[in-house]
């Protein structure tokens, strides 16, 4: 029947050939339909070749039997009708219409031909069959043969070969553009026909040890087990596609000839230009093809190698070089790594780097030739990507091998041959490019060290831990983590190199990307940058689930790349944007498993505007300075600082009215403020010392930010009324106009309105002559303290006791700290006194109490026992002295003493508490009528208790003199029926404080960490407010100004009270009421503004009392301390800390108080903070001894802005300079000169320098030139400076100084040119200066002063008074102490008038007369002589300086003290104190 069959078909075709042959008369077209056909014999009868062929083929070898058959009777009947005989026709046209209609049924059946070649490609790439070749059969599939595949080929070339003539000849050329062009195409064919006809060498070799059939199934089910395409799928693919050409070709030419078309030579070139990209390597799309036609042959072994370099031939088009040896054993290595992995998704992610790198190749190929590629820049970027996936599928190989416990030579005997001499060439991939980049030109060379560096340092690596491994000196589980962490660094650099290729200029992206879409693939890029940091953890590196996550994650971005920009793949209807950001979802989720959690912290609630501020300016400052710690996250930095910005303006618009009436505001401000903080943590840390895991938080906290953006853009705030704002708005004012403020003096914050200060003084003055017990008692803000306080510091009171001493108990006392407060008052305090033992310091206090008249103030005493620990170390030596005790309990006065009569302070009555409430409101002004009933029910709510109507009267004076403002002040103190008086006075300082400005807020809660019931110095503490960065700098005002400004405003709104004060009226010290303590500590706590460690706190609880238990390794098996809060105020002894070794991750401030050691000179070891509290801005260490020099490592600290330290410090170490942000340095000295590095100079923030004893600076200093200066830099002590040239040189590096305390020396040049006063007119901003001066009197006496300075002490000049002249003519001058021998000679005759000078010192002087008048100080206010022994008088004219309010003499000679006696008497507006030893007896 078969036979029957192909007889009759032969028949049809042998009829058709004989009616070709039969038409003599000339016709291109049927001569190109004999040819056709021709092919097409040939194809019927490859197609009958075999039983098994014959089958699956049958439904072909129809079709051209039948079309054969159909254009045999066209013929025959074109004959009888319009041929006179084989050499002539009547008419040509119908001749031509026959061809033409030949030609198209012709063209229709080798159309159908391919279609039949294609569809078992078809099938596999739609997913009909995994391999496109399972042996269920299909009508329309066609089994191939070489002569097949030979025939289809050679047809093609011939069909184009011919076509291109007959072009070539039409249009006139036979060199035309157009032959060029088809000889392209034919070439091209040509070489897939060099790769593709060899092919069938292997079906050959498939064919011993069984039958065709049965081995051609199982070849099949190897395709079908790696997902790949049939051998005939993919041959029949390529013949598809060359038969397409050739018939696309035919086609053209036929609807030109048959005047369908109109062809013009450009239109044919476009279109041969097409047909040739389909079958170029340059196409995407076709080598995706080859690449799966290269893995379905890699089953295939041992044709595999001639298959290799026929495809190489392809793919280079015939040419030879560098770059296709290097190409050659990358696929080989591929095709083995992609057969060797288990996982049938892990080979896949290889294809599109190796798919684009083979298309890249081409396409430059094409472009620029071989010879140009080789050197040029294009080439080594080629060359780059091939190395980085030559050595990542080297290290791929090695990973396998180890998890399948085997050695990778082991697989060349399953795979490829010759597989060994493969991975020997990939470990000479380094030197290869050593040698390629020899041949570039120098500047293309820098490019290639980095990735040089990293290549050499693989497989440097890699052959170290396969050393490692033979010797057994690593684990098989370390070397494959090891191998995979190799990995991951190159497919790290893989990805981030080939992302970066649409950023470059002049990419061939230029036009695929928008702006935008560039801005965020550099996000994209960022991302990458911060996997990168992953695998540098030591915990990550043994992860070997990360690390192939990390991988698996980068691979994907990789693989975005090629597939978007290098395929141009156009099935997908994303947008680029919408890709990436798809792309980055699934990276997320790849990697947030191994993120680790952002840590829990308590950040404060406080003055959230100002923080916002705050972080706003410390990015912009970080974005100008760009240190390369924060490089990777400098896009991130700059969007944070955008949306705070945006948020910012948001939050100032939300009142308390908005979040009542939506409660969900409330949570998106907190929201928002949360965010702003861990950024700060985040991005401080990545300054600091980055971890992988801060950039991932980063990330995080930008998308959070940016989603609270848009949430804040959606709401629309209305605007409240300006007169029921809150503080928040209300209040932000601009800081240029902040004014200081005339302060209260101290007795105004209470005033007296029942006479009982006469009381008080009358019982310390008064009465018997044996020691006794003088008792103030009552409930807390009823004026207590200031009352005894207005008496101690009063006139009678201070004349009348030889010594006074202020101590504060408190619930909490200790007894060291007690003693240590008394003498500080009696005699000041001396390193060797605060090194004392607390039975040594009570034994020091009672011999310097005895025989001396004393009054000491015991304030705020709990119970008896503190009493009892104090009471021996005062003295009865029946002169008169006192002991004034205030205390808020009753039944204390009668422990101490039974037999007192206490004065109990009483309430205000209404009347009271309305006269004081409008004194401190109006001052001198009485109350608008408008106002007096509404005050006076103000007045009533606060219960007669003074400190509440202090309080509120401090509110009043800010909130406006309107009746709508008073009446809301009013109807919140009513609003809640409170009979106890001291809650009242809680209700209304909290009150006070909701008034409070947001940026006043956190300055007033820090008074409460450092009160701690003794005074706070007002420096100091405005220091800490600086670096806190709770003040903002102005244009018109320095950080200082505005903080002092800060300062007065707290105080005339009375929260703060004013305890000290400068000889200027400024304030020194200052402190807050008990209770107003008590609501800072509470409000502190709540806020989570500071944290209070105390000895109650865990784990010190169980800390020994004593030393010696930490010498018994008590501590050993307790945890360290670690601690959740923003800043951290420790109360405790210094060993407890030191032995917890505590640590603050995102703590910012370290502030210790010192609970006293039994050995405080002891040196302690506190390195470890530098490392347990990295991103601290405030460090006081002031109280701890750190021994003879400050920790190297804190340099790591490069956050301060505050440090404050102490020891027997020699030197501080050059790692000082690396906080560049300090903008305060105080090291307490306790003995001795301390030498400053000369990197010093480099910290340009630093604002604030404070050494003592005294500091020096390092002798290479001098070799820094006059480039490095500290410009803003304010106050400065204790440098010590040799006089002359020397102290010059360093001053003028100091040309903003306002405050100079200062050592001068003999200078060891003791010529006249170098010992004079150092010339200090430059500093023409110092307004303080000190001077102490040792060594021979100067050569020259004459001082050279700044005429800006307002205050001066000389001490130890002992120059006579006749150079005094020159200080006298300073016009800004207000202040002058002349100390210690500042001037020597027995008469001063006052030769120059001092115009300005309101306070004048001179104490241990050897003047005995002194000659001036009113006119020479005709502005003094205070004049303080001490311990001037020898001068006879104060000049009896003094008495007529109308400004002169107070005379001091302290031990000095007893005429000068009559001489003070007769002017107060004479003049009674003068006050005179008296303080002399004459009285001791």
């Amino acid at each position: 029947m078969m036979a029957s069959a192909g007889g009759a078909g032969s028949s049809s075709l042998d009829r058709l050939d004989s009616a070709l042959k039969g038409i003599k008369h000339s016709s291109i077209v049927l001569a190109k339909v004999t040819d056709d056909w021709e092919f097409l014999r040939k194809v019927w009868r490859s197609a009958r070749k075999g039983i098994y062929a014959e089958k699956k083929n049958m439904h072909i070898c129809l079709k051209i039997e039948a079309t054969a058959e159909e254009i045999v009777q066209e013929i025959i009947r074109f004959r009888e009708k319009n041929m006179v005989d084989d050499h002539r026709v009547n008419d040509v046209e119908f001749l031509n219409e026959l061809a033409l209609d030949c030609g198209e049924r012709t063209k229709l059946l080798i159309d159908e031909i391919g279609e039949a070649l294609d569809h078992l490609y078809l099938m596999w790439s739609r997913g009909g069959g995994r391999g496109g070749g399972g042996s269920g059969g299909c009508s329309s599939s066609f089994v191939l043969d070489l002569d097949f595949c030979k025939y289809l080929l050679l047809h093609v070339r011939l069909t184009v070969s011919a076509i291109g003539h007959m072009a070539a000849k039409h249009w006139g050329c036979e060199d035309s553009s157009v032959k060029i062009h088809f000889r392209s195409l034919y070439h091209c064919i040509s070489y897939i026909d060099y790769y593709l006809v060899p092919s069938f060498d292997a079906r050959k070799f498939l064919r011993f040890g069984g039958t065709t059939d049965d081995v051609l199934q199982h070849t099949y089910h190897r395709y079908d087990a790696r997902g790949l395409p049939s051998f005939d799928a993919c041959v029949g693919h390529v013949l598809s596609l060359v038969l397409q050409i050739a018939n696309r070709c035919s086609d053209y030419w036929l609807n030109c000839k048959a005047g369908r078309i109109q062809v013009m030579k450009g239109e044919l070139i476009e279109f041969l230009v097409n047909l040739y990209r389909e079958i170029h390597p340059s196409n995407p799309k076709f080598m995706r093809f080859l690449l799966d036609f290269l893995m379905a042959r890699s089953t295939e072994k041992a044709a595999l190698a001639n298959f290799l370099e026929s495809f190489c031939h392809y793919l280079f088009l015939g040419e030879y070089g560098h770059f296709r040896a290097e190409v050659f054993p990358l696929l080989q290595l591929f095709l083995c790594t992609t057969s060797i992995l288990d996982d049938e998704d892990a080979a896949p992610i290889f294809i599109p780097e190796l798919h684009a790198v083979l298309v890249e190749m081409a396409s430059i190929f094409e472009s620029t030739g071989r010879v140009l590629v080789e050197v040029a820049s294009l080439g080594s970027e080629l060359l780059s990507k091939i190395c980085l996936l030559e050595t990542e599928l080297f290290l791929v190989v090695q990973i396998h091998s180890m998890k399948n416990n085997t050695n990778a030579s082991s697989f060349s005997f399953s795979m490829l041959p010759g597989f060994e001499d493969v991975m020997d060439k990939c470990r000479q991939i380094p030197e290869r490019l050593r040698r390629y980049s020899e041949k570039l030109p120098i500047k293309a060379r820098s490019d290639w060290k980095k990735l040089l560096a990293l290549i050499e340092s693989t497989f440097e690596e890699e052959k170290s831990l396969y050393k490692s491994s033979m010797l057994t000196e690593i684990t098989a589980s370390t070397l494959t983590n090891s191998l995979m962490l190799l990995r991951s660094k190159i497919v790290i650099f893989e990805g981030e190199s080939f992302l970066m290729e649409p950023l470059l200029p002049k990419s061939r992206n230029d036009d695929r990307l928008t702006v935008r879409e560039k801005d965020l693939l550099e996000l994209f890029l960022q991302r990458v940058e911060y996997i990168r940091q992953i695998p540098s953890d030591e915990i990550i590196k043994v992860r070997e689930d990360v690390l192939g996550a990390i991988g698996e994650s980068v691979r994907r971005l990789t693989c975005f790349s090629y597939y978007f920009l290098d395929t141009r793949d156009e099935m997908t209807s994303l947008s680029f944007s919408e890709l990436l950001d798809k792309e980055t979802h699934l990276i997320k989720a790849k990697i947030t498993d191994i993120i680790p959690k952002f840590p829990r912290f308590d950040f404060p609630k406080t003055s959230s505007l100002n923080f916002i501020d705050l972080l706003w300016r410390n990015l912009g400052d970080l974005l100008i300075y760009n240190p390369a710690s924060t490089a990777l996250a400098k896009h991130h930095m700059e969007e944070i600082q955008t949306h705070l910005q945006s948020l910012r303006s948001f939050l100032e618009n939300v009142s308390q009215l908005h979040i009542k009436e939506n409660p969900e505001l409330e949570d998106l401000v907190n929201r928002v403020i949360d965010a702003a903080y861990k950024a700060e943590y985040i991005i401080d840390s990545i300054e600091v010392d980055a971890q992988w895991q801060d950039y991932f938080w980063l990330d995080n906290v930008l998308e959070e930010l940016r989603l609270l953006s848009e949430n804040a853009g959606g709401i629309h705030l209305t605007t409240p009324d300006a007169e029921v704002q809150d503080s928040k708005n209300v209040t932000q004012v601009s800081f240029d106009r902040l004014s200081r403020k005339s302060t209260p003096a101290i007795d105004e914050i209470v005033v007296d309105l029942s006479n009982r200060e006469n009381e008080i003084r009358n019982q310390l003055i008064r009465g018997s002559s044996k020691l006794d017990i003088v008792f103030i008692d009552g409930m807390p803000g009823l004026g207590k303290t200031t009352l005894a306080r207005k008496v101690y510091s009063s006139l009678s009171v201070a004349s009348h006791f030889h010594l006074r001493a202020w101590c504060t108990v408190s619930q909490e006392y200790e007894k060291g700290r007690l003693l240590l407060e008394i003498l500080a008052g009696i005699q000041g305090l001396t390193e060797e006194i605060r090194q004392m033992r607390d039975e040594e310091l009570k034994d020091k206090l009672r011999k310097s109490l005895l025989k001396n008249k004393y009054l000491i103030v015991i304030d705020d005493i709990w119970d008896v026992g503190s009493w009892n620990d104090l009471k021996n170390s005062f003295p009865d030596d029946a002169n008169g002295s006192r002991i004034l005790f205030t205390s808020r309990l009753r039944r204390v006065a009668m422990e101490i003493k039974p037999e007192s009569n206490p004065l109990s302070l009483s309430l205000f009555s209404h009347e009271e508490s309305w006269q004081l409430l409008e004194k401190k409101v109006f001052k001198e002004e009485c109350c608008p009528d408008e106002l007096l009933g509404i005050g006076k029910e103000i007045a009533y709510h606060c219960q007669g208790l003074p400190l509440a109507v202090v309080a509120v009267a401090g509110i009043l004076k800010t909130t406006g003199k309107s009746q709508s403002s008073w009446k809301r002040i009013a109807d919140t103190l009513s609003s809640h029926i409170i009979d106890n008086p001291e809650a009242r006075c809680k209700e209304v300082i909290d009150l006070s404080y909701k008034h409070l400005p947001e940026y006043l807020k956190s300055c007033f809660l820090y008074l409460g960490v450092l009160n701690e019931d003794r005074d706070i110095l007002v420096s100091k503490l405005i220091r800490f407010w600086i670096a806190e960065g709770f003040v903002p700098e102005t244009k018109k005002k320095g950080f200082e100004d505005v903080a002092e400004a800060f300062l007065m405003d707290l105080i005339d709104r009375s929260l703060v009270i004013i305890s000290k004060r400068r000889s200027n009226g400024k304030v020194r010290a200052c402190r807050l009421h008990d209770l107003v303590l008590d609501f800072c500590k509470s409000k502190t706590k709540d806020e989570n503004f500071f944290q209070l460690v105390t000895r109650s706190d865990n784990p010190y609880t169980s800390f020994p009392s004593t030393d010696y238990g930490f010498e018994f390794d008590f501590y050993h098996h307790s945890s360290a301390a670690s601690f959740a809060s923003y800043r951290l105020a420790i109360y405790l002894k210094r060993i407890h800390f030191v032995e917890s070794k505590p640590s603050g991750l995102a703590t910012r401030s370290l502030v210790f108080f010192a609970s006293r050691d039994s050995k405080p000179e002891r040196p302690y070891e506190v390195s470890f903070i530098c490392h347990n509290f990295k991103l601290l801005r405030v460090l006081d260490f002031e109280c701890f001894n750190l021994g003879i020099s400050l920790p190297i490592e804190i340099g790591i600290l490069v956050q301060l802005r505050y440090l404050a330290v102490g020891g027997y410090l020699k030197s501080i170490p050059q790692s000082i300079a690396d906080l560049r942000k300090l903008k305060t340095l105080i090291v307490k000295g306790l003995s001795g000169k301390i030498t400053l590095p000369n990197t010093i100079w480099r910290i340009t923030s630093l604002r604030h320098l404070h050494v003592n004893l005294h500091v020096a600076f390092d002798s290479d200093a001098e070799e820094l030139g006059d480039s490095f200066i500290l410009e803003n830099l304010v106050s400065f002590s204790c440098p010590s400076l040799s006089c002359g040239e020397d102290a010059e040189r360093i001053i003028k590096r100091l040309p903003n100084l306002c405050k100079l305390s200062c050592i001068f020396y003999e200078s060891p040049d003791s010529s006249m040119n170098c010992n004079h006063f150092p010339r200090l007119n430059c500093l023409t901003h110092l307004e303080s200066l000190k001077i102490f001066y040792y060594g021979s009197p100067l050569n020259n006496g004459e001082f050279s002063l700044p005429l800006n300075l307002k205050k001066l002490t000389l001490s130890n000049f002992r120059l006579p008074w006749s150079h005094i002249s020159t200080i006298g003519r300073l016009p800004n001058l207000k202040v002058l102490k002349l100390l210690s021998g500042a001037f020597e000679g027995k008469i001063w005759d006052v030769e120059e008038e001092f115009q300005n000078l309101k306070f004048l010192r001179l104490d241990n002087l050897n003047i005995a007369q002194w000659n001036a008048s009113c006119d020479d100080f005709p502005k003094l206010e205070r004049l303080v002589l001490q311990n001037c022994k020898d001068l006879e008088e104060i000049p009896e004219d003094f008495g007529n300086i109308y400004t002169l309010g107070m005379i001091e003499v302290h031990w000095c000679g007893r005429s000068a003290e009559e001489s003070a006696k007769k002017i107060e008497e004479e003049y009674g507006d003068i006050e005179v104190l008296i303080r002399s030893s004459n009285l001791r007896s």
